[in-house]
């Protein structure tokens, strides 16, 4: 793990938790949401990635990572629709966070892929997974049960199961890609080259998620919404800020030599969430949340040792 991967992987996480925070406060997140989200993140790295002069050369088995990709991450962004309609972000948001830890690590170590991880990474990414877990029971009310955000979690446990699929597929989807396209770009600008990789991925991802909205948008009770949306400035914003969080972990990418590496730094968001809520929401400041940023701190910590 390098300072410049993990210098690109905090600006991103920073950025991560702003388009995240938009999403929550435009009221409902929905396919009609993300179909404009994906929108704006497209016109957003296209206006980077023309610069490249790759966007009309890319060859098929570039782009056949980035339809992957795309597809996974829409993947995602249904899950979190499902999760944040039947349980409360403050339970859901941590889970969907720590489960692409253990799947990616699971997947990438099953499949041979990367660098094997040394067993202080191994055992950082299994803190990591453990304090993201942990905090999920640490959010809502002092006085609420713990039967009661175990069932609150399980009525939102689909949801969460397929966002994170969907983190760790299209993770693993895009560490090929990009890496193929950084190959074969050669000395093209790095940056150029994230956005001209991730301008392939948003457009199929935009307008397969319009398809949806256009032909199942009434059928899943959102009829109505678009023009609804179109108005607010939330989902464009969103795009925006999420397309230059994604262009970094696409450079972050091709620094590491295992990207669960990528995977389990992104984890950072869930700290520095919890630090501007105990400062400016003015967050109550509970043991076991604590706690569980202690493990997540000491897992990344454990991660970058040799």
């Amino acid at each position: 793990m390098t300072a410049t991967a993990f210098i690109f992987i905090f600006i991103s996480l920073l950025l991560h938790s702003l388009w995240h925070f938009l999403c929550k406060s435009s009221g409902k997140a929905s396919i009609t949401f993300f179909a404009i989200f994906s929108t704006a993140l497209f016109f957003t790295v296209s206006s980077i990635g023309v610069w490249s002069g790759l966007l009309f050369k890319i060859p098929w088995h570039i782009y056949k990572f980035a339809m992957l990709g795309a597809f996974f991450g829409i993947v995602h962004e249904v899950g979190l629709i499902w999760a944040y309609r039947n349980s409360d972000i403050s339970l859901a948001y941590p889970m969907t966070r720590a489960l692409p830890v253990l799947f990616t690590f699971v997947m990438t170590a099953l499949l041979g892929w990367g660098k094997t991880l040394s067993l202080w990474a191994t055992g950082g990414m299994l803190l990591i997974f453990i304090g993201c877990f942990s905090m999920s029971f640490s959010g809502g009310s002092l006085h609420e049960s713990w039967q009661n955000k175990i069932i609150a979690i399980r009525k939102g446990l689909l949801g969460i199961v397929i966002a994170a699929i969907g983190t760790s597929g299209y993770t693993i989807a895009d560490s090929f890609g990009i890496r193929s396209i950084m190959e074969f770009a050669g000395n093209t600008n790095r940056i150029l080259t994230a956005a001209a990789y991730s301008t392939c991925r948003e457009i199929t991802a935009a307008v397969v998620l319009w398809n949806i909205a256009a032909f199942f948008g009434s059928r899943i009770g959102e009829k109505g919404s678009c023009r609804e949306l179109i108005k607010t400035p939330q989902p464009y914003l969103a795009g925006v800020f999420a397309g230059l969080a994604y262009l970094l972990i696409l450079m972050a990418m091709n620094y590491v030599s295992n990207v669960s590496f990528v995977q389990a730094f992104q984890q950072l968001s869930l700290p520095v969430s919890a630090v501007l809520g105990f400062v400016i929401l003015k967050e109550k400041v509970t043991i076991l949340r604590i706690i569980s940023l202690a493990l997540i701190m000491a897992g990344l910590i454990m991660c970058v040792i040799k």
